[in-house]
C-alpha cells in the first residue's frame, strides 16, 4: 500500500508530493534472505548437515538485513527539480 506525503528537499527546499512506497525494501529483504541463505548453506556444508543448517540460518538473517538496506534506496523520494535522492524524515516513511 502506498501514502502520498507532502515532502520538502533538503537540497533546494523544492516541495513535491511523494508516493511511499515499500516495494524496494520488501523485495531486497526477501531477496537477500534467500540469496544469503543458499550461500550460507554452500559454505557451511564443510561442516556437514549441521554446518549447512548453521550457515543457511546466518546468511539468511546477514542476506536479509543488507538485502533490506539496499532495497530502501529504490524507495527514496528523488527531487523532481534538483534531482537529489534523499531519507524520508522520521514518521513519514
Amino acid at each position: 500500500m502506498s501514502n502520498k506525503v507532502f515532502v520538502h528537499c533538503p537540497a533546494c527546499g523544492f516541495g513535491f508530493v511523494h508516493m511511499v512506497e515499500n516495494s524496494g525494501k520488501s523485495a531486497g529483504g526477501v531477496g537477500g534472505a534467500a540469496a544469503g541463505a543458499t550461500l550460507g548453506a554452500k559454505a557451511g556444508l564443510l561442516g556437514g548437515p549441521a554446518g549447512a543448517l548453521l550457515g543457511a540460518a546466518a546468511g539468511g538473517i546477514i542476506g536479509a538485513v543488507t538485502g533490506k538496506n539496499f532495497g530502501d534506496k529504490f524507495d527514496r523520494p528523488r527531487c523532481p527539480g534538483c534531482g537529489v535522492k534523499f531519507q524520508l524524515p522520521e514518521g513519514l516513511g
